[in-house]
């Protein structure tokens, strides 16, 4: 039983907290760290005067180590729970016993956090408050309020406040009941220095990969900016994985987005490095039947057989009485596959070769790569708003 009170029932103890701002969110550690300070009212019946007898006065400030104080704790803090109630500040006191003690300070809580729809994720984090020795049948936690007081309040950079609730309630604990005042905070982040920042440069950098199958072979430059895109995206892998809890419970939606486009963009080299290889393969080497039955299903043989023709064209125009025959036109007699013209006219078609093969396969891997990333960034999209 509490020492103040003189009759056996409980002693009602009121708590209020007035939240300051959003001090820290740590998303490795998981806490939440808050300014506020908190409003502890309770009647001790022993401090009671009569005000006429004391030059009618109606209240005092004392030391609160020269008072008794309830042992209010904070649940799940990460600071030690017997500092709530600062000995070396004031309480006042009135004429009619009441006590009213207005602690100030940073609390810093474990908060769960819930990381799967970062930047665009929402948090709710709770500070349970409750007597650490005394039951409900000896000391009775209750708060006036029903939302928490936004009066003092300054909005924080990072994150929104979008409630905050005050529960009071009974939890049972062995033989006896145990009062809790709970102050539960939502909170929404700011995602637009995250989207600015971190989320567009990707987007933009992975769109980039493809175009690295529009680049000529022969340029030297498509390995070294495959690879310089692949480590950029390495790099900002590691700063969004940095900011994120080491957990597996959940993972961040946004970041499977960036480990999909690493993969691919991986795979975007190993097509490069295969597609420079066909290019630099000599032209005397046979072309499978199949590879020929991809290359024309790519168009790229009707294509290359326009410039080629154009090409002897060229020639032909610069050459007297038809003298001598370009490598070109001698190529193509040599092939087996024929087409007709809309005059009925046919034509030798050219030969498949290796190179044809190499621009095969970069006009696959281009479509292919468009497909995949946007694919890629509806499912983001739409997993982001759900």
């Amino acid at each position: 039983m509490p020492r103040n009170v003189k009759s056996s029932d409980p002693l009602n103890v009121g708590i209020e907290l007035y939240l300051m701002s959003i001090d820290e969110i740590n998303e490795v550690r998981q806490t939440i760290s808050i300014i506020a300070f908190l409003e502890f009212t309770w009647t001790d019946t022993f401090l009671a005067w009569t005000p006429f007898e004391y030059s009618n006065i109606t209240s005092i400030n004392v030391k609160v180590k020269d008072i008794w104080t309830p042992d209010i704790v904070l649940e799940s803090t990460l600071d030690k729970q017997t500092d709530l109630l600062d000995k070396d500040g004031n309480a006042i006191i009135s004429s009619d016993g009441s006590v009213l003690m207005w602690p100030y300070g940073r609390y810093t809580v474990s908060c769960k956090i819930f990381i799967g729809q970062f930047p665009f994720d929402e948090q709710t984090c709770v500070f349970d408050f409750l007597s650490w020795t005394f039951p409900s049948s000896n000391i009775v936690l209750n708060s006036s309020s029903t939302e928490i007081s936004k009066k003092y309040y300054k909005e924080s950079g990072e994150w929104t406040l979008k409630r905050g609730k005050v529960i009071s309630e009974s939890r049972p604990t062995g033989e006896d009941t145990w009062d809790h005042v709970v102050f539960t905070i939502e909170l929404q982040r700011k995602s637009l220095f995250v989207v600015l920042n971190i989320m567009l440069p990707i987007i933009c950098i992975s769109f980039l990969n493809t175009f690295c199958f529009m680049l000529p072979s022969d340029g030297g430059e498509r390995i070294t900016y495959c690879i310089s895109l692949f480590l950029t995206l390495a790099v900002f892998m590691t700063i969004v994985n940095d900011s994120l809890p080491e957990t597996s419970d959940e993972v961040s939606k946004f970041g499977v987005y960036i480990g999909l486009q690493l993969i691919g963009c991986g795979l975007s080299i190993i097509a490069t490095v295969f597609s420079l290889y066909c290019y630099h393969k000599s032209d005397h080497k046979h072309v499978n039947v199949c590879v020929q039955f991809f290359v024309r299903a790519m168009c790229v043989s009707r294509c290359h057989h326009t410039s080629r023709q154009q090409d002897i064209n060229n020639v032909d125009e610069n050459t007297s009485n038809g003298e001598f025959i370009t490598a070109a036109s001698a190529t193509i007699v040599e092939c087996d596959t024929c087409l007709s013209d809309e005059n009925g006219t046919i034509h030798q078609s050219p030969p498949i070769t290796w190179k044809m093969v190499s621009f095969a396969l970069d006009r696959l891997c281009f479509m292919a790569s468009i497909v995949w990333h946007v694919l890629l960034i509806s499912v983001l999209l739409v997993v982001m708003v759900s």
